[in-house]
């Protein structure tokens, strides 16, 4: 009589114990994805405010921030979170893309119409390049070594070379280009026209026009997925994808 009753308190402790468990680590895995922490950009003297775009270059662990205002982009080490450089840019910082083939910082300056390149071993600026009106994305094709810059006020993409850091094609596309992707598969660059409602396709080898492609009512911007060889763009106004 005894054994039973020991048996049967036995049962309710070990779902206890269980939902004890199952708490305990739930509160880990919680607790692993917490803040870990903040970095003030701004400082006594100088800053970026208004923070909007960033760049990780995984060669030396750092982490770059523009920002819309401030005309500098900071350098912080990815590991400590120390600042390591503020560089001066251009004003009005829109977007960052790193090159991991040499290592530099392309950054775009909407209201100068310029991109700025950073050497990422020394965080120093290596060159300003004048591109389109309003410079709006970025993206950089590995297998041609280029940057693409979508020039939101002139309507065009302007295409960088970066063994020389000359602009070397302009590519007309549909009104106000804010978004651009890399198709690593077919090598081509997507174009997202705003107010045109297409997707622009851009050959990574001839910089010439390929095609057009309808998208939603106002695409707001696009992403690649390399697995399935496809692209997937939002659409504001149409709440659509």
């Amino acid at each position: 009589m005894i054994e039973t009753v020991l048996s049967a308190d036995r049962r309710p402790c070990r779902r206890k114990a269980a939902v004890l468990i199952s708490a305990i680590l739930l509160c880990s895995l919680l607790g692993a994805q917490s803040l870990e922490t903040t970095l003030y950009l701004p400082d006594s003297l100088v800053g970026t405010t208004s923070p909007n775009c960033l760049a990780w270059d995984s060669i030396d662990n750092t982490v770059y921030v523009g920002g819309h205002y401030g005309a500098r982009v900071i350098a912080f080490n990815a590991a400590t979170g120390a600042r390591l450089a503020v560089i001066p840019v251009g004003e009005g910082t829109r977007a960052l893309c790193w090159n991991r083939i040499n290592n530099r910082v392309y950054v775009a300056n909407t209201f100068d119409s310029t991109v700025t390149v950073i050497d990422c071993a020394t965080n120093t600026v290596l060159q300003t390049i004048l591109c389109g009106d309003g410079p709006q994305a970025l993206c950089w094709n590995p297998i041609r070594n280029k940057v693409y810059v979508a020039n939101r006020n002139s309507d065009n993409v302007t295409v960088i070379s970066c063994i020389t850091n000359t602009v070397v094609a302009t590519v007309a596309v549909g009104d106000l280009p804010v978004a651009l992707a890399y198709n690593s598969v077919n090598d081509r660059v997507y174009c997202v026209a705003q107010t045109d409602d297409s997707v622009y396709v851009i050959n990574g080898s001839t910089n010439n026009l390929d095609a057009r492609i309808a998208a939603g009512d106002y695409p707001y911007d696009i992403c690649y997925n390399p697995t399935n060889n496809r692209l997937y763009v939002p659409a504001f106004n149409d709440d659509t994808l």
